[in-house]
């Protein structure tokens, strides 16, 4: 059934302004996950030496987003980043506490707000929210980011368990029909047979939609998803930056390594 031989052409990633991030391999992420302005300066700095397409701002990792954040403070520290990495497209994600996010006291509609202040300040490629978000808070965002010309990421995550293929099917669907112009699905395995279900659904959803996705099967048990999953039709995997930002992210150049040797027929 997963033929890797007649897979279609793999989706491009899209980027601020009508930029893209193409090639026959996944997009390598690695997140920053500083404390501070300083730190993530440094961070990006180094990271970007090491050359992976895509850098991810985690700002819930940020001691300056908290409660009664204001956005000036982020786009600040935003135009820090980009000027340590002028070469490295930047995904922004305040990631919610209930998806694994550190709890920084934002609801919805405030870190809505705050990704679409970086939106509006032309300083993040692409932007990612929770699409599990109140609605509201995740319309304004949507508007906010088709303004701007930034695309919006929409992802859920499980930490529990691996739903079953149709039901992933039907989440990758779901994050289409919101408006999506990528969509992110991230679950926990108990089993390999598990694993096995993730890069089914991703399988079956990159042959559905037109939008690129992402499938993710996380821990040590979905290690095989991060190096294998654009076998299926997964445009992005995370590695490790100076910390892990998700349960199973392997350093850089590993999974670099790994990837490079999972092309060999």
């Amino acid at each position: 059934m997963m033929d890797r031989h007649t897979a279609p052409p793999p989706k491009t990633i899209p980027l601020r302004d009508g930029g893209r991030i193409a090639g026959a391999g996944p997009v390598i992420c690695a997140p920053l996950v500083g404390r501070s302005r300083a730190s993530l300066g440094a961070e990006a700095s180094s990271l970007a030496m090491q050359q992976p397409d895509l850098l991810e701002w985690r700002v819930d990792h940020f001691e300056g987003s908290v409660a009664g954040a204001a956005s000036d403070a982020l786009v600040g520290t935003a135009a820090v980043i980009r000027a340590a990495a002028p070469r490295r497209p930047l995904l922004v994600t305040l990631r919610a506490v209930r998806e694994g996010g550190v709890d920084r006291g934002l609801d919805d509609a405030t870190r809505a707000g705050l990704l679409g202040a970086v939106a509006r300040a032309g300083l993040a490629d692409i932007v990612d929210f929770e699409a599990g978000s109140d609605p509201d808070a995740l319309a304004m965002l949507r508007e906010i980011c088709v303004v701007a010309r930034v695309p919006l990421l929409l992802s859920m995550h499980d930490f529990e368990r691996t739903p079953s293929s149709d039901s992933l099917l039907a989440a990758f669907a779901h994050m289409d029909a919101l408006g999506a112009d990528i969509v992110k699905l991230a679950v926990m395995p108990r089993s390999e047979a598990d694993v096995t279900t993730l890069l089914e659904a991703t399988w079956r959803a990159d042959r559905a939609l037109s939008i690129p996705l992402v499938g993710i099967s996380m821990g040590a048990l979905g290690t095989p998803s991060r190096v294998l999953g654009h076998r299926f039709g997964s445009r992005i995997t995370w590695c490790s930056g100076v910390e892990a930002s998700a349960p199973g992210q392997l350093p850089l150049e590993l999974l670099r390594r790994l990837v490079e040797e999972s092309r060999t027929p």
